[in-house]
């Protein structure tokens, strides 16, 4: 059975990440796609959130976890490394895991059986719209979906940061100078509205490349 979650903000974002892939699923069957991921359910979501949360604040060897987790089957990535054995996803585990898979590109595989989440191995190449989730510092996640238009690898969707939750607007961020880059989640802190989070966004990905600097 699935664990239950103990990072609200995990709760609070589910439901609103499943919408979003749901959404972009449709409209890329109904435009003739293929090699697509599953959708994620929220359910999954929010535990995948939960887990990666509590991951980003152990240290192995004295070093915070940098992991990208992908959510899909073996069976839908190219040429994966697999594991002889399934590794149930705790935070323990992925924090054991996460020196071997801190270089970039490399995904750690997760699925499910039998509501159950496990880590399955590692893939470099994922299908269009795969849940992937990056843990990027302590505290800090990173929710995004792979591209198939070909323009870049990924689309960012939220940013998690401890109590605060940043929904990126997909119809505004490719606007210049828009005042309104992010939906606000009720309840929860939102950034002021200056477009600096999509740079920063950037900064910290270029962070997890060469291990040094800050986030702001």
């Amino acid at each position: 059975m699935l664990s239950e979650p103990t990072y609200i903000a995990a709760r609070m974002v589910a439901v609103t990440i499943e919408a979003h892939f749901c959404k972009h699923l449709l409209e890329a069957k109904q435009h003739g796609a293929t090699d697509l991921a599953d959708e994620p359910q929220a359910a999954i979501v929010e535990s995948i959130i939960d887990v990666a949360f509590w991951a980003s604040l152990r240290k192995e060897e004295g070093h915070p976890p940098k992991i990208s987790i992908a959510l899909l089957p073996p069976d839908q990535a190219s040429q994966p490394l697999v594991f002889g054995n399934r590794i149930r996803l705790t935070p323990h585990n992925l924090t054991k895991l996460a020196p071997a898979v801190e270089s970039p590109g490399i995904h750690l595989g997760v699925w499910y059986e039998n509501d159950e989440l496990y880590v399955w191995g590692t893939t470099l190449a994922i299908p269009g719209i795969c849940f992937v989730l990056e843990v990027v510092e302590p505290g800090l996640l990173v929710i995004k979906h792979s591209r198939i238009d070909g323009f870049g690898k990924f689309v960012n969707i939220a940013v998690l940061k401890g109590d605060e939750i940043k929904i990126i607007d997909e119809h505004n961020t490719g606007m210049k100078d828009c005042p309104a880059l992010y939906d606000t989640m009720q309840g929860m802190i939102m950034p002021s509205a200056d477009g600096g989070v999509n740079i920063m966004v950037e900064l910290a990905s270029s962070m997890r490349t060469h291990g040094r600097g800050g986030w702001c």
